[in-house]
């Protein structure tokens, strides 16, 4: 294993977070991740089991194309390669208008609604409830209540709450199918025998809503589109946590639909079987005058055959005859219509319209605008008087009410001037016949009343059975394609969704903390942070004590194998390869507390047990740390020397009582001037005194980056060793100590890490001892507790692919 890294003229690039660092983080904090994870899904399941899951069932429907006209903007659309969607559009916007809702919610009682508590949420009931509540009274105020089924006869009704007030504290027993009597009105509990057993223990919610709220609430749960692009299927879909009562809606949705077109389509066919019935009861009853009054007249006159006694004239006259009756005809019905036209109340009626007499134009301008007034009233029940549209419409039904006023006037006069024109003719002809008795000529006028009458009779009796059939065979121009449907699985809440997020936010929280601290964590956490830094040779790490140390600890003994002392042997043994011969060697560090004073005591120690003799200077001649934690004498020491008061270093030696080959030197007395003191030319004449008594000499100093003092030991110094502790050095110091390395300060400056946690390893720092300890003493010695303990599976495998990613 090599035990030194080489030096290097250029600082390596600043490291960063890297995969290692990730995948190390992941494995040593597993224990956190699957705490979180499990806390995650867990809140995430007790979410979702306190959710009421939501079902969706979808129904398709036709919608078929009306006739439509040769200049029909649709067509042309159509010709161009679109489709018109407006009829579809309407037809999708009625469907989900609230106006049908509120029908359906009537229909179905969706106003009252049942619902048991499953697990964590609460279950809605529809065709499988147990009970049905029936109201007697119209609503008044909201009602709710709780019910729970006794036997087959009788239940329990408990915190009855009418109004949103206070719940009712007692509880009263029932029989299903009695009158209960309240402030809201009168109500009644019937059973439902299939599916009252199973809700025998459970306590069954009741409320009763208002319809219009309950409209605009299941109104929210329909959706309708154009299932293509290029089609007019429909899809109708319900989102509701009951699938039976989805279905319900649905199929009632429809049905209502299909009623609401086919009484829009019958609107005009009842106007017109109305008008038909009134003249028919008074053509009925004109031609029962004229039949009496002809009756009379032939007893008055004893005439027997008015034809026989006429039929030279008739024949003369029989041609001009068809043409008054034909005329006079559609005058009389042109004149109803025209007063039916002027006698409505306002401009919102429909007109009537007999089809095939008259002038072909004014029936059509009559269908038109009927067909106009009834798209005027379906837009104006949807969305109301002040929509855009129905004002349009108003105005256009203005307009076309006038244009039609006029044509039917013009149409009138144009029968009367024919009429005037035929009289005046047949007054010609009468003229010739004025032979002809009085009373004949008074009979065929009787007789050409009853004529018309007869006609107008039969023709408004043909129209009333062909209206009729009309109204038979009327249907909506809509077919169901697809039944309500849908998948037994919910569509809400996402079960996997929430879950797979939980499982990611599981995963990502203590990740992210413990990548949060990572990066707020400035202090130098390893080995890797020197290496990415400095390109400083790291002579040794000194693993972390556990518990409370003793400053004047001694950690390393003849007997002792544990890893902070075999740290320190093989700190001994790494100088042996990068400085052979040095016998002076001082120890330094950034800050104060980084253990400079601990590793310098310790690694003499460790050297006088290598039978070296080893003497300790305390350098630190501002502070004397070191004389103060081992309780030294101040008479004497390295202040005295350099101040000329001692003449002999003997008078300057102290014993360790550690080890026979370990002795020290006490800083002595706070000088005023310590740096000069330490420029003179004593301190290295003591340096050389001490080379001739002692193997190696241990220079502990000041730290390098507070004063000055430093740098003025380290020149009689033949190896620097610089103390860095993890965890309490900031990285952005080892810039400044890569500068020193490079511009060559110190002699042989090295580095010894302080305080790596050897067992963890944590974020992937501290891995050099990863295998000099973790593995080779803990086999080797089989001495220390810790080593002894087994390592979990999970721990092994992590420590395996951890070790892949170092190489």
């Amino acid at each position: 294993m090599e035990l030194i890294q080489e030096t290097k003229n250029e600082k390596k690039n600043e490291g960063g977070i890297t995969l290692r660092d990730i995948v190390e983080l992941i494995f040593d904090n597993w224990y956190w991740i699957v705490l979180s994870v499990a806390v995650c899904v867990l809140v995430a399941w007790l979410y979702l089991a306190k959710q009421t899951p939501l079902y969706k069932r979808s129904a398709v429907m036709l919608v078929k194309a009306e006739n439509k006209s040769n200049n029909d903007m649709s067509a042309i659309m159509e010709l161009n390669g679109g489709i018109s969607g407006s009829g579809v559009d309407n037809e999708i916007y009625i469907l989900q208008s609230r106006q049908l809702m509120r029908e359906v919610v009537e229909r179905l009682h969706l106003d009252v609604t049942y619902q048991v508590k499953d697990f964590l949420h609460n279950k809605q009931l529809y065709a499988e409830s147990p009970i049905r509540v029936d109201f007697l009274d119209d609503y008044t105020a909201p009602v709710s209540m709780k019910i729970k089924p006794v036997d087959e006869n009788r239940f329990l009704l408990k915190q009855l709450s009418i109004g949103g007030g206070k719940k009712s504290e007692s509880e009263q027993e029932i029989a299903f199918g009695d009158t209960l009597v309240t402030n809201a009105g009168r109500m009644v509990v019937t059973a439902v025998p299939e599916f009252l057993p199973n809700y025998y223990t459970l306590l069954i919610e009741v409320s009763r809503m208002d319809l219009n709220t309950a409209a605009n609430i299941y109104h929210s749960l329909i959706s309708a589109a154009l299932a293509g692009e290029r089609t007019t299927l429909v899809q109708i879909n319900c989102i509701d946590s009951n699938t039976s009562r989805a279905e319900a809606i649905l199929n009632t949705l429809i049905d209502v639909y299909r009623e609401t077109i086919i009484e829009d389509k019958n609107r005009i066919a009842t106007s017109t079987a109305q008008f038909i019935n009134e003249r028919v009861e008074i053509i009925s009853r004109e031609l029962g005058d004229v039949e009496n009054e002809l009756t009379n007249f032939k007893q008055q006159n004893r005439i027997v055959s008015i034809d026989a006694a006429a039929s030279q004239f008739m024949s003369e006259n029989s041609k001009m005859r068809d043409e008054l009756v034909q005329l006079e005809t559609e005058y009389a019905i042109a004149q109803a219509v025209q007063r039916a036209f002027a006698n409505e109340k306002g401009d919102k009626q429909l007109i009537p319209n007999v089809s095939g007499v008259g002038d072909a134009g004014l029936q059509k301008q009559i269908e038109s605008y009927n067909e106009m007034l009834l798209q005027r009233e379906r837009l104006a029940a949807n969305s109301g008087e002040n929509n855009p549209l129905v004002r349009d419409l108003d105005n256009n039904l203005a307009s076309v009410r006038v244009n039609l006023a006029s044509s039917l006037s013009n149409y009138i006069s144009t029968l009367k001037l024919k009429l005037e024109k035929a009289r005046k003719v047949e007054a010609q002809t009468l003229d010739y016949i004025e032979t002809v008795p009085q009373q004949e000529k008074q009979a065929l006028g009787i007789i050409r009343q009853q004529n018309i009458k007869e006609a107008l009779y039969t023709f408004l009796l043909n129209k009333r059975e062909e209206n009729a059939m009309q109204l038979a065979i009327t249907e909506a121009n809509i077919r169901v394609i697809e039944a309500p449907f849908g998948s037994s699985a919910p569509v809400a809440p996402a079960r996997r969704m929430f879950l797979m997020g939980a499982l990611i936010i599981g995963l990502i929280i203590p990740l992210a903390i413990q990548l949060l601290r990572l990066m707020w964590n400035t202090s130098v956490r390893g080995r890797k942070d020197v290496e990415d830094y400095t390109s400083m040779p790291i002579l040794g790490e000194i693993p972390a004590m556990k518990g409370k140390t003793d400053e004047q600890a001694i950690v390393v003994a003849e007997n002792k194998t544990s890893s902070v002392a075999e740290s320190f042997r093989l700190l001994r043994s790494n100088m042996d390869f990068v400085a052979p011969k040095a016998q002076v060697i001082m120890f330094t560090s950034t800050i104060p507390g980084e253990g400079k004073s601990f590793v310098s005591r310790n690694f003499a120690v460790t050297l006088a047990m290598a039978n070296k003799k080893v003497v300790l200077l305390d350098m630190d001649l501002r502070k004397r740390t070191l004389s103060k934690t081992l309780d030294l004498t101040t008479k004497n020491g390295v202040s005295t020397w350099l101040s000329g008061k001692n003449e002999s270093v003997s008078e300057l030696i102290q014993p360790s009582h550690v080890h026979d080959r370990f002795d020290m030197i006490s800083a002595g007395i706070m000088p005023p001037n310590p740096s000069e003191l330490l420029m003179s030319d004593r301190f290295p004449a003591l340096i050389e005194e001490l080379k001739k008594k002692y193997d190696y000499i241990i220079l502990d100093c000041v730290p390098a980056m507070v004063v000055a003092d430093a740098g003025i030991i380290g020149r009689v110094a033949d190896l620097t060793i610089y103390v860095i502790r993890t965890e309490v050095l900031d990285r952005r110091y080892l810039p400044e100590l890569e500068k020193l390395y490079q511009d060559n300060k110190f002699k042989h400056l090295t580095v010894v890490l302080n305080g790596i946690e050897m067992e963890s390893k944590k974020y992937g720092y501290g891995y050099g001892y990863g295998y000099g300890y973790g593995y080779g003493y803990g086999y080797g010695y089989g001495a220390d507790h810790g080593r002894r303990k087994k390592r979990n599976v999970i721990y092994k495998w992590a420590h395996k692919i951890v070790r892949m990613f170092r190489g």
